[in-house]
């Protein structure tokens, strides 16, 4: 494993020491513009209680400071780095790296620091419209709810995986505020939250001016190794714009979460570093950033894991 602060592209992956990634099917995309595609970022997190004292107005932190009747704090903090991909046709791969807490820290784990992963799991989304349920006269909310294909805080095909879901209140054209509650492990409780998400647009990294997605997913849930506790093997590699994640999980234990940037180059492969890293798994974030040679149904034998490429779209 590469022990630098950053990595860059190239055309062997460099985290493959073994096989290289084949492909099994020819070049295809979707004509289809992929008006669902979107790229989130986590702007802050505020906990409230569970449930909310009667007549609480919901929702609470766009009143902040001025209306403040549970005499909260008033500092809307980011603790993560928080960043959803999710593809045209609902694929998300949702990675929440903590800030760093101590001096000389890097601003992302980019070592395999497994403490510094604060959650990462991949699956699907579905949203619908809504009247606002708490009452309000706002208007385009919608009910959105994301189930998870693999989580790092569950083994594999647990049952006891809660569902993610909450209703999205629209602020403006690139910020949406997220209205939930779940159990969350930094307080040891449930608490009702609210989550301000900022969607930029998705870039182009080619020269042709084109936006690109791929979707890469790993399933094998009668994988079993030595040494690794429980059995099974479930990943998800997403790349939108200039971004890619992945995430990678074997039975109950190792899991591994890659972070990826283009940042520019004169050809496409060379732009891409490695910004995020945490864990000691292959995962072919490299492989989705050569679409011309992937195929939706083509098999990518990657290290010990076959990936299945479930998505190709290209749009101006």
């Amino acid at each position: 494993m590469d022990d630098s602060n950053t990595t860059m592209a190239t055309q062997q992956d460099p985290e493959s020491t073994s096989t290289q990634p084949t492909h099994t099917s020819k070049p295809t995309s979707n004509p289809t513009t992929p008006s669902t595609a979107s790229i989130s970022l986590r702007q802050y997190i505020y906990l409230l209680p569970h449930p909310l004292p009667p007549s609480t107005p919901t929702p609470y932190t766009p009143n902040l400071p001025h209306t403040n009747p549970l005499n909260l704090t008033t500092h809307l903090f980011e603790p993560t780095s928080t960043l959803v991909l999710t593809s045209p046709q609902r694929t998300f791969v949702d990675l929440r790296f903590l800030k760093p807490a101590a001096p000389g820290e890097s601003d992302l784990p980019n070592r395999g620091e497994r403490e510094r992963l604060e959650w990462g799991f991949a699956g699907g989304s579905e949203s619908k419209q809504v009247a606002d349920p708490n009452g309000g006269d706002w208007e385009g909310v919608m009910y959105t709810r994301w189930t998870a294909f693999v989580d790092s805080r569950y083994p594999i095909g647990s049952s006891e995986i809660p569902i993610d879901e909450g209703v999205m209140y629209p602020i403006d054209a690139q910020r949406t505020l997220e209205v939930g509650h779940m159990y969350h492990p930094s307080v040891k409780a449930v608490r009702s939250h609210e989550e301000m998400w900022f969607d930029p647009a998705i870039t182009s990294t080619c020269r042709d001016g084109k936006k690109r997605c791929v979707v890469l997913r790993c399933w094998d849930d009668g994988m079993e190794m030595r040494d690794v506790e429980g059995s099974g093997a479930r990943g998800v590699v997403v790349r939108l714009g200039k971004w890619c994640q992945g995430v990678v999980k074997v039975g109950g234990g190792d899991v591994t979460c890659e972070r990826w940037e283009w940042e520019g180059g004169e050809e496409e492969a060379d732009g891409w570093k490695r910004v995020a890293r945490i864990g000691d798994l292959m995962v072919p974030c490299g492989v989705a950033f050569r679409h011309e040679v992937l195929g939706v149904g083509g098999r990518i034998k990657y290290g010990v894991f076959e990936w299945v490429v479930e998505e190709v779209w290209e749009w101006e």
